[in-house]
């Protein structure tokens, strides 16, 4: 950039430079070529006063030796009677010349013409004696170019010397003017505005550093979370197969007594379903995963319905923990995908009655406000701390610390409950006091908007 506005700038300053030049060597020029001229018509006047007061003896004497212009009489028929610079005899008559024409006809005569006698361009100038005879005082442009050429040197030297110092100026302003451009932080770019012209620049730039910023916070969570999937799913199937394993081999070495090898099956059998269903749970959620930004296809549900069955489903296992699970709801229909629907209603309802104590109560509604259809289910069981309501939804993530398994399930099925919300571009919320209880709400919108 220093480099680029270095040569503009000094291409411009010599452009400029030599513009000015060409400029002022017209205006000398024609300024001495006038001022060449009125001498010759001056001088022209001081000679014919000469010889009209002293005769043409007046030019004989030192008048036409010490001058440098050409002077020439001629009769009133164009012979020439003298000439400084030429013998008169051997000179052609002038009475066709421009300059004699004129002067014959108005008193006096100018022109600029190439000159047979001198070789060069000449500007001649002819004025009327008294007597009729013609006077003419001759000088060649050169004298002009030569009186330039000499003021040309030095005006050139000065020339030169402008563009020298212009360029070392230009020099030392672009390197004040882009060194403070270099020497932005670009990490903080609106603690330093060097000019305020590129404020909106800076700006831009601190938004999407704060955008970038964001970005990698996110991939780090994003990342984070991958590894603690990561983890928790070689844990989560690691520890059943090894459950299975040891039982089979303890089975297959014959170290089990008879009386006990139902004992051990079903025991193998218990860690296998849970492992088909933690496999189960993860295939869904990848699913579930994929669905987020793809086209669904929706259908009509009876929302009412689903809950039904999810009660009908749950009521044996609350029995036998001795849990009152009861229904209440209204006839709702809304667009969705059934059985992803269907068990988001069970993973909430499950939950609750896995972490009611026995003797406790579960309440689960069906209903609507408004333009919003809702379900609803409050248990008075176990509750969770606040602290760890927001975590609640996360992929294998449990209240329990130590993964403790005696009230089942996979870790999975609230995270499989938030991804189907979102698929339905629905909200849920908790509300839970610790050793009170928990109340879920799903609000589900009646049309799926895309």
């Amino acid at each position: 950039m220093k480099k680029k506005i270095l040569s503009h700038t000094s291409v411009m300053i010599i452009l400029t430079v030599i513009l000015t030049f060409i400029a002022a060597s017209f205006v000398m020029y024609d300024k001495y070529n006038s001022t060449m001229k009125k001498g010759v018509r001056d001088e022209a006047e001081y000679v014919k006063v000469g010889i009209e007061e002293v005769g043409e003896a007046y030019l004989s004497g030192n008048v036409g030796k010490t001058t440098d212009t050409r002077i020439t009489l001629t009769d009133s028929e164009g012979n020439v009677l003298y000439d400084n610079e030429a013998e008169a005899s051997k000179l052609p008559n002038h009475s066709s010349r421009p300059e004699f024409v004129q002067a014959m006809k108005n008193g006096q005569g100018e022109i600029v013409r190439y000159s047979e006698t001198l070789s060069h361009q000449t500007f001649y100038y002819a004025v009327k004696l008294n007597d009729g005879r013609i006077l003419r005082l001759a000088k060649t442009t050169d004298s002009v170019f030569h009186t330039l050429l000499s003021s040309f040197i030095w005006l050139g030297l000065l020339m030169l010397l402008i563009i020298l110092v212009e360029i070392v100026l230009v020099q030392k302003q672009t390197k004040n003017l882009i060194e403070p451009v270099n020497n932005l932080d670009l990490e903080h770019p609106l603690s330093n505005v060097c000019y305020e012209e590129l404020r909106p620049l800076l700006m831009r730039v601190d938004q999407q550093n704060k955008q970038i910023a964001s970005q990698l916070e996110e991939l780090k969570k994003t990342e984070a979370v991958r590894r603690e999937f990561s983890a928790n799913v070689s844990h989560e199937l690691k520890t059943p197969l090894m459950s299975i394993s040891g039982y089979a081999e303890l089975m297959m070495n014959g170290m089990v007594r008879p009386e006990n090898i139902a004992d051990f099956s079903g025991r193998i059998y218990k860690e296998a379903n849970r492992l088909g269903n933690l496999v189960a749970d993860i295939i869904q959620l990848s699913r579930l995963d994929e669905q987020q930004d793809a086209v669904v296809s929706m259908e009509s549900v009876e929302l009412d319905e689903l809950a039904k069955d999810v009660v009908n489903n749950l009521r044996d296992h609350a029995e036998k923990k001795n849990i009152s699970l009861d229904y209440c709801g209204i006839p709702i229909n809304i667009q969705g995908v059934r059985h992803v629907l269907y068990e988001m209603l069970y993973n909430i309802a499950d939950n609750a009655v896995r972490y009611t104590n026995p003797g406790g109560h579960i309440h689960i509604y069906v209903g609507r406000k408004g333009d919003h259809p809702f379900y609803r289910v409050e248990d008075d069981g176990i509750g969770i701390p606040k602290s760890e309501q927001k975590r609640i939804f996360e992929r294998f993530y449990r209240v329990d610390k130590s993964h403790s398994r005696q009230t089942g399930g996979t870790g999975l099925g609230l995270a499989i409950t938030r991804n189907v919300v979102l698929m339905h571009k629905g909200s849920i919320r908790v509300h839970s006091k610790e050793g009170e209880g928990t109340t879920f709400t799903v609000r589900i919108p009646l049309k799926y908007i895309a």
